[in-house]
């Protein structure tokens, strides 16, 4: 039976105090937002902002808010679509380690529980995949895992059910000041049902993204912008409300000067206004009252609405036709699409491969589910490749340019034909050479055909 590790009475009242430190900090912090002419002005209170969000505030907008959920989506989706190829070496042969990685890739489909943590992470400040490994040690008895023969389950975990229950405290240690420990909370058989459980970090794969001051707590993708979020909703919301009452204007009734109402005719009048309001009646019997309809005022929100989604698109760096999704591939235009990929391609060199991928798949070779190998490469797909349909219209304009200096008097004279294929038609030295081979080869045959003639 597995024995649970106490945590020491200093060491608990160290961490309990840089926790009290740390949501002092960010009290303070938030108590400052907002506020200008020193503290006679209070923006965020005025507005309604969330001052000092949390995970959950994050969760539900990225649950119910569509421009939320494409925010988090939308970068993840780009950076894993495609499966990236691990290899040894650059053998066409497959070694024992290539052929060991497909299978288990393919079998636990390793890329889309990958992908789904990457998105639950972004929720939050953090979050983490949980690996379930056939080992001796009890996977809930926050015990390291050291030798294994499958990998069982992947897991994906948010913030708000994979808390941190101990931390590394050895200054001697390289992980010092990361999770030691993890309590997770699990769903169980019956409904509704929680567990929670400790899972020591090696069979853990921490997700954070945006780090700052440590390694652990990364920014949330929503945080930077979540006041303009706010403000969409009451843009959305309210042209929807302004709509939904300007459908259907206003109606004054103003007792005439000579008239008089007693109590029964105002309850009549009140189910006459009832029955034309909400039953669909199109006439009102009415005696000694003036009608006057008040005057509809619409605004077109389109203005506010563009103003917004730009303020979000520079603070996240998603083109606004990507964020919005109405034109996107080869319909966006080529701009946006080249600085996305670039973004993307930043996003999979600089986070994903080496933060995330790679620590995956050592870890699997650590505990000897995976062979291990002299060494191995990550190979992702070419995000700038050119499509069939872009290919035909590159091809199109090179005959085109073609036919137009073939046909052109004394254009050979001018730029020679090897440099202008170079300069203008992008084509390298071998393809140069082959060309000119095929060329001089119809001018031996016409030459050869006209001396036989």
């Amino acid at each position: 039976m597995s024995k649970t590790k106490q945590i020491p009475g200093n060491v608990l009242n160290d961490q309990i105090k840089t926790l009290a430190s740390d949501l002092m900090g960010r009290a303070n912090l938030a108590s400052r937002m907002g506020k200008s002419f020193g503290t006679d002005r209070d923006i965020y209170e005025a507005l309604g902002y969330t001052k000092n969000p949390v995970f959950d505030d994050y969760y539900a907008r990225y649950e119910r808010q569509d421009v939320a959920s494409r925010i988090i989506d939308a970068p993840v989706e780009a950076t894993w679509k495609g499966t990236p190829l691990i290899i040894e070496n650059e053998d066409p042969e497959d070694t024992e380690y290539e052929k060991k990685w497909r299978e288990l890739a393919n079998e636990r489909h390793i890329f889309h529980y990958l992908s789904r943590a990457d998105k639950v992470a972004g929720i939050g400040e953090y979050g983490i995949l949980l690996l379930g490994f056939d080992d001796a040690n009890n996977a809930n008895s926050g015990e390291p895992v050291e030798k294994a023969t499958k990998l069982l389950y992947l897991r994906p975990y948010a913030q708000n059910n994979a808390g941190v229950r101990e931390w590394e405290e050895d200054l001697s240690n390289e992980r010092y000041g990361l999770p030691k420990i993890y309590k997770l909370k699990t769903s169980t058989a019956q409904k509704d049902g929680t567990r929670s459980i400790d899972a020591h970090w090696t069979r853990v794969i921490h997700f954070a993204e945006g780090l700052l001051e440590n390694d652990v707590y990364g920014k949330p993708e929503l945080k930077p912008v979540l006041n303009r979020l706010q403000d969409l909703d009451l843009i959305s919301g309210g042209s929807a409300e302004m709509f939904w009452r300007g459908a259907f204007p206003g109606i004054a009734f103003k007792l005439g000067e000579d008239a008089t109402m007693e109590s029964q005719d105002k309850k009549a009048l009140e189910d006459e206004i009832e029955n034309y309001v909400h039953d669909l009646k199109r006439y009102m019997r009415i005696q000694g009252l003036d009608i006057h309809e008040l005057k509809v005022q619409i605004a077109d929100p389109k203005s506010h609405f563009d103003l917004l989604i730009s303020l979000i698109s520079a603070a996240k760096g998603i083109p606004k036709r990507i964020l919005t999704g109405s034109e996107r591939g080869e319909l966006a235009s080529s701009q946006d699409e080249k600085n996305w990929l670039s973004r993307i391609e930043e996003r999979r060199n600089n986070y994903i491969e080496p933060m995330v991928l790679r620590p995956f798949i050592q870890r699997l070779i650590d505990v000897t589910v995976l062979p291990k190998p002299e060494l191995f490469e990550i190979e992702w797909p070419d995000l700038f490749a050119i499509g069939e349909k872009d290919k035909a219209d590159i091809a199109k304009t090179k005959a085109e340019t073609l036919a137009a200096y073939s046909n052109s008097i004394g254009a050979d004279t001018i730029i020679p034909p090897s440099m202008f294929l170079k300069k203008f038609l992008q084509f390298d030295a071998d393809e140069i050479e082959e060309i000119e081979a095929e060329v001089g080869k119809i001018v031996e045959e016409v030459e050869s055909e006209g001396g036989n003639e």
